[in-house]
C-alpha cells in the first residue's frame, strides 16, 4: 500500500491530494483487491484504523496493515449497498481528505460486492434501461419482488446509499451515478436526511421507472446547498421547462443576471422573492425593512422586471432552475 502511494507521488508531484486518493482506490479496485486490502488502504491513506462491515464478515485494521479485533463502533461511518458500512476511527478534528477518503472507499467497497452479487445489480440495470423491451424490464421487476403503482427512482451520487429498495451503480447522462427504487411516498420522504444530494423521479408501475430514473438525473442537476433533494414531481411544468431551454440556458439574460449575483445578493434576492411581504423577508434577513425596499428596487432596475410581481417570480424561478442546472 505505501509503495501505491509513493508511485502515485513519483507519477505526478504536483497532484492534488484528492485526486491521488481518488487514482489509489481505481487502482485497488482495478487489480481486484478484497474489501481488507481496501479497508488497508483506506488505513494508509489516512494514518488511522480503517473498517469495513457487511453482512457476511467486518474487517478493522491499523496503518501498519495489522488486523485489529471488530466490536461495537460509534465513528462516523458511510452506509455501503443498504446494508454495509465504512468507517475512518480518527480522533479529534478530522483531516482534510478524511472525507474524501470515506467517499472513495465506501464506492470501491461497493463496487467490489457488486462484482460479487451481480445479480440485484443487472435487474435494477436492466429495469432502468430504456433500450430494454417492456418484457426484458418486467422480467427485472419480478425478479426484485418490485409491485405496485408508486414505485419511484433516486439518484444519488455512488457512493450515497438511501434507505429504500434495490439499488445499483448506473452509467447516467452525467456520468456514474446510484440509482436507487423506492416506494410511495414514505419512501421518498426518508430520502431528508441522506448523505449528500438526491434526485427523485415520479411515480409508477415497475416498468415507467425508465421514464421515473430519466426524471430523477434531470431533479439530481437541479440540487445545490439550499435544495439537497429535489422531487420532479414538486417542479411539474417547470421541469419541463428547464429541459427544453437547458441547451441554451447560458444565453438567456435572465440566466445571466441571476449569474452576475454574488453568494450575498443573491440570498438577499431569494428571501425577498419568496417571502410574504418586503417586511417579513426582511426580519427573516435581520436588516431593516426599508433597507431591503431599497435593494427590492435595485433587483428590479439589474433584473429588468421586479420580481415579487407574478410574472416576475415566475421568470426568477426558471431562471433559478436553469443556473442551478447548470452547476451554478
Amino acid at each position: 500500500m505505501q509503495e501505491l502511494v509513493g508511485r502515485l507521488t513519483a507519477l505526478d508531484p504536483e497532484a492534488s491530494e484528492g485526486l491521488k486518493v481518488i487514482a489509489y482506490f481505481d487502482a485497488l479496485v482495478a487489480g481486484g483487491v478484497n474489501t481488507e486490502a481496501l479497508a488497508r488502504g483506506a488505513a494508509v491513506l489516512t494514518g488511522v484504523p480503517a473498517g469495513v462491515r457487511s453482512p457476511e464478515a467486518a474487517v478493522r485494521v491499523d496503518p501498519a496493515g495489522h488486523r485489529l479485533p471488530v466490536g461495537p463502533s460509534d465513528w462516523p461511518t458511510r452506509t455501503v449497498a443498504g446494508d454495509g458500512s465504512v468507517w475512518l476511527e480518527r480522533v479529534g478534528a478530522a483531516h482534510a481528505n478524511d472525507a474524501i477518503v470515506l467517499e472513495r472507499f465506501a464506492l470501491a467497497v461497493a463496487l467490489l460486492r457488486s462484482r460479487r452479487h451481480p445479480q440485484a445489480d443487472s435487474s435494477v440495470q436492466i429495469l432502468l434501461d430504456a433500450d430494454r423491451s417492456e418484457s426484458e424490464r418486467s422480467q427485472a421487476a419480478e425478479r426484485l419482488s418490485l409491485s405496485g403503482s408508486a414505485l419511484r427512482a433516486v439518484a444519488t451520487a455512488p457512493s450515497v446509499h438511501p434507505p429504500g429498495g434495490p439499488s445499483a451503480l448506473v452509467v447516467g447522462a452525467g456520468g456514474m451515478l446510484r440509482a436507487t427504487i423506492v416506494s410511495g411516498q414514505d419512501g421518498a420522504a426518508g430520502l431528508s436526511d441522506v448523505d449528500g444530494v438526491a434526485g427523485i423521479g415520479r411515480a409508477g408501475v415497475a416498468t415507467q421507472l425508465v421514464r421515473s430514473w430519466a426524471e430523477a438525473q434531470q431533479a439530481i442537476t437541479l440540487t445545490d446547498a439550499a435544495h439537497r433533494v429535489v422531487d420532479i414531481a414538486d417542479l411539474g411544468v417547470l421541469a419541463d421547462a428547464v429541459r427544453e431551454l437547458a441547451a441554451t440556458a447560458a444565453r438567456s439574460p435572465d440566466v445571466s443576471a441571476l449569474a452576475a449575483l454574488d453568494n450575498r445578493a443573491a440570498r438577499v434576492l431569494d428571501a425577498l422573492v419568496r417571502g410574504d411581504s418586503v417586511r417579513s423577508a426582511a426580519q427573516e434577513l435581520g436588516i431593516h425593512h426599508s433597507t431591503l425596499q431599497g435593494k427590492h428596487e435595485h433587483f428590479a432596475r439589474i433584473l429588468g422586471y421586479d420580481p415579487r410581481e407574478p410574472v416576475g417570480r415566475a421568470r426568477y424561478e426558471l431562471a433559478s432552475l436553469l443556473l442551478r442546472s447548470m452547476g451554478r
